[in-house]
């Protein structure tokens, strides 16, 4: 398997959690950050400045998490950047010298702030809504269920000083939506066959519990929302449309051939799935297959193509394999 270490500062680690929802069935950081962009961007996303060509993935990537972090992201600047030999990578995508020190300046400034008003907020806990970072506006929201303003002041009063805060009135507080995120996850039994939980949490922007189910019933969101008995702006129940984490799972033991003349990548193959039905293949993880030696790859049932990747990420030799639920299927690929 091969694995990479992206190091963030702390208020960053927390914001890219809760901007991807990856929360599973554990709570969300209490400091999440407010998206400026609907998504990541893809390797087809359109160029900044309104051409229809197709970015390179890296520079599209750097432009949506550019846009996210409050950084200049217009497409000249970020491949400026990129082709710099002097750019770091303190988040994941490159920034000069002097951007790292501006935004380390800033985060620490947003870690200041951002601990004050968590300090601050068990003495109001009945209207605390949570807090989190606004990277576009540059500033550090915190939330209350009355007296926004009563609370700003209260706050910097504690910092001894003017910052970078505002304060924004919201219907719950973060107890509540805890407790229902809690109430959740202890009683999902009762869940249609059809529909099963993927994450629940707590989305402090949006002031509300989530619930993510994989479902093809486009009738569950509503049977889950009258089950708790809640107001419907306190949880959000979507589904994939898919119903694919019902699939059954099955198992692919894998075998690498090599030929004559066929080279093996430094770290080994790394493997890329394809199917037209729903559901995944080969889990969450990257691979490293090195020919002779058997893996054994997770991946629900239905017919894929395995491809074998090298160093570019180009496919090399692939094969086709159909999975069944619970059962084990041989798979060997040849590298001409």
């Amino acid at each position: 398997m091969r694995l990479g270490v992206v190091r963030f500062p702390l208020t960053v680690l927390a914001a890219v959690a809760v901007l991807a929802g990856c929360t599973g069935s554990t709570a969300p950081s209490s400091v999440g950050i407010a998206p400026a962009v609907a998504s990541a961007a893809t390797s087809t996303a359109p160029a900044a400045t309104g051409s229809s060509a197709p970015l390179p993935s890296a520079i599209a990537y750097a432009i949506a998490q550019r846009q996210v972090f409050g950084l200049r992201a217009d497409e000249a600047w970020v491949e400026q950047v990129a082709a710099d030999p002097t750019a770091t990578f303190l988040l994941d995508f490159p920034m000069t010298p002097a951007e790292v020190t501006a935004f380390e300046a800033r985060q620490a400034s947003f870690d200041e702030v951002a601990a004050a008003v968590q300090a601050y907020a068990p003495t109001v806990a009945d209207q605390y809504g949570g807090v989190y970072i606004d990277n576009v506006a540059g500033k550090v929201v915190a939330l209350f269920t009355s007296d926004p303003e009563k609370h700003r002041l209260a706050i910097l009063a504690r910092l001894g000083k003017d910052a970078p805060l505002v304060t924004r009135q919201v219907s719950y507080t973060e107890a509540a939506l805890r407790a229902l995120q809690e109430r959740v996850m202890s009683d999902m039994a009762w869940l249609p066959k059809n529909a099963a939980l993927q994450s629940v949490g707590v989305d402090t922007i949006k002031n509300r519990t989530f619930v993510e189910l994989s479902s093809a019933d486009p009738t569950v969101p509503a049977l889950v929302v009258a089950h708790y008995g809640v107001p419907a702006d306190e949880i959000e129940v979507t589904i994939d449309g898919t119903g694919a984490a019902l699939i059954p799972q099955g198992t692919i033991d894998l075998t690498v051939e090599l030929g004559k003349g066929a080279k093996t990548p430094t770290m080994g193959f790394d493997l890329g799935f394809a199917g037209k039905e729903p559901g995944s293949c080969g889990g969450m993880t990257g691979w490293a297959v090195m020919p002779g030696v058997a893996v054994s790859v997770p991946c629900q049932a239905g017919t894929w193509t395995v491809s074998l990747l090298d160093d570019t990420r180009q496919a090399v030799a692939s094969g086709k394999v159909t999975v069944v639920g619970g059962e084990h299927v041989k798979l060997v690929i040849s590298v001409p």
